[in-house]
């Protein structure tokens, strides 16, 4: 049975919406006018797949080792997955960011708090080579 945390999607959410909104009042605003609206209908469908398409719904610990990182709408990209063998290094960035040390490389995830150490509690006790930064040494 796989485990799924909650991801935190940050600020981008709150500009996209405001930017939908904006774009909303501006179709809104031309269509009172009189005005041919079809551009501004292209417009606001394109934010809309745009924002579905970029906005990560959870984090999931699969039976076979992989963080799997899964989107509300998979238009433009797969779901992407993490080999947790490929992990070396976790380390809190920010109270909801999480840098994940790959052998080859880095991945920063915006998860939920509350989700975060449950998170690393599970992915430390799949690679217990993964060294967590803060921590001391204890060899």
């Amino acid at each position: 049975m796989e485990k799924k945390y909650k991801a935190h999607n940050g600020l981008g959410n709150l500009f996209w919406g405001i930017v939908l909104l904006f774009l909303a009042g501006f179709l809104f605003y031309r269509l009172r006018k009189g005005e041919i609206i079809w551009t501004d209908l292209f417009y606001i469908t394109f934010a809309i797949v745009f924002i579905l398409s970029t906005t990560i719904k959870e984090y999931a610990v699969t039976e076979l080792n992989f963080l799997e990182i899964r989107f509300v709408l998979r238009l433009f990209s797969k779901n992407r997955r993490i080999a947790i063998g490929d992990m070396i290094g976790l380390k809190k960035m920010k109270k909801n960011q999480l840098r994940i040390d790959k052998v080859r490389g880095f991945e920063v995830l915006g998860v939920k708090e509350s989700d975060m150490d449950a998170l690393i509690a599970e992915l430390k006790e799949r690679n217990p080579r993964i060294r967590i930064a803060g921590e001391g040494e204890e060899e």
